[in-house]
């Protein structure tokens, strides 16, 4: 007779969360009290069979705050977009506009440096001093973009996140990793421990930079999920919201350098336009030969709807800006209709991610 009755509470949670997921074009979750869900990498579909999934290798799907979580059903291809993945959701209404392969390996070039500034905003001390090691941060690898640290510089955290988020120096990353861990082996081991926490199931870190490597992916469900939780933080907004930066630090001989840079991201500094009443409140770039070109960004519209727009694997400079300002213009038609399937948008001829010629690492850009 228990097990009878078991059965039949099975049987009616699974009808539930049936009927929940099929009430919204997407569905989504405030808490993890509200639905016991647990998102498979795997099979790319919302688990109903609470029993066997509720203690498995599976994270949990949900964080701190709100999460959509998405069926392949709910995902389609679309012409426009020819990069290896893409995902646009309503942040503000907590729903999917589109997604294509959200589930899929990628590469994640800098996008990598979401998750080592999520890291040192966590556990760090923004105000605490970091003494350089050796020259580049033991950073090597042709064409990786560096601020280009000497050992026995002192240089503040702040400036170090700056330095990650705004310019994407390879050596920042080295050097926020050494400052939280005392070794990079020992931040990617916390790194991965924090994504899983996060409830990301896609996710490996070999480095804290994004340089390449064949087992350090993530998808770009994933990282709507440390985009999330970085956002958590006013300075990280503060930050990627900077265009242009100038600090300075001590040196080894105890005289101070000023370093000044400039983004990454060509929406912000003009090459690219943004479609009208798009405000753009946090971001990341990132490229390699292997991951193509990528950017993720935190945005607002007109409105005051809130949105985050990812593009993956972009075959070009210019595929990348006119596929992200493709998803930004379906994000402010999804609030005055509901069909985006008929936007038109202006697509660039395919060329080569400008790149340092063979060595499949970072380019100068990023």
């Amino acid at each position: 007779m228990p097990d009878k009755e078991a059965k039949v509470k099975k049987k009616i949670i699974c009808w539930l969360l049936a009927v929940f997921s099929v009430l919204s074009f997407t569905a989504c979750s405030s808490s993890e009290e509200e639905l016991a869900a647990l998102y498979s990498s795997s099979d790319n579909v919302v688990n109903t069979d609470i029993g066997e999934y509720i203690i498995g290798q599976n994270a949990p799907l949900f964080t701190e705050g709100k999460l959509c979580y998405i069926t392949e059903g709910q995902l389609s291809k679309d012409e426009n977009l020819s990069c290896a993945s893409a995902l646009l959701i309503d942040v503000t209404n907590n729903r999917l506009i589109q997604g294509q392969d959200i589930y899929k390996k990628v590469f994640p070039a800098s996008i990598t440096k979401l998750m080592t500034a999520y890291i040192v905003l966590k556990y760090g001390n923004v105000d605490d001093m970091y003494t350089v090691k050796e020259d580049d941060c033991g950073i090597t690898e042709e064409g990786a973009q560096l601020i280009g640290f000497k050992k026995g510089d002192v240089v503040k955290v702040k400036d170090l996140l700056y330095c990650l988020l705004v310019y994407s120096g390879n050596d920042s990353a080295s050097a926020l990793a050494d400052y939280i861990s005392g070794s990079e082996t020992a931040f990617c081991e916390l790194m991965n421990t924090e994504a899983q926490k996060l409830g990301c199931n896609s996710t490996n870190y070999l480095n804290p930079h994004g340089l390449h490597d064949e087992n350090h992916y993530t998808s770009a469900y994933d990282v709507y999920i440390v985009l999330q939780a970085c956002m958590k933080y006013d300075l990280f907004r503060e930050i990627t919201q900077t265009n242009d930066y100038e600090f300075s630090h001590k040196n080894a001989q105890g005289e101070y350098d000023t370093v000044t840079f400039s983004t990454t991201n060509r929406f912000k500094t003009g090459k690219y336009t943004l479609p009208e009443g798009i405000m753009i409140l946090g971001c990341k770039t990132g490229t390699t030969y292997s991951a193509g070109s990528c950017l993720v960004q935190y945005f607002s519209d007109a409105q005051g709807n809130e949105y985050i727009a990812e593009v993956f694997g972009a075959q070009s400079t210019d595929d990348l800006y006119t596929q992200m300002a493709y998803l930004l213009q379906n994000a402010i038609d999804s609030n005055s209709s509901n069909d985006i399937s008929g936007t038109d948008w202006e697509t660039t001829p395919e060329t080569t991610p400008e790149a340092e010629s063979g060595d499949g690492r970072q380019t100068e850009e990023d």
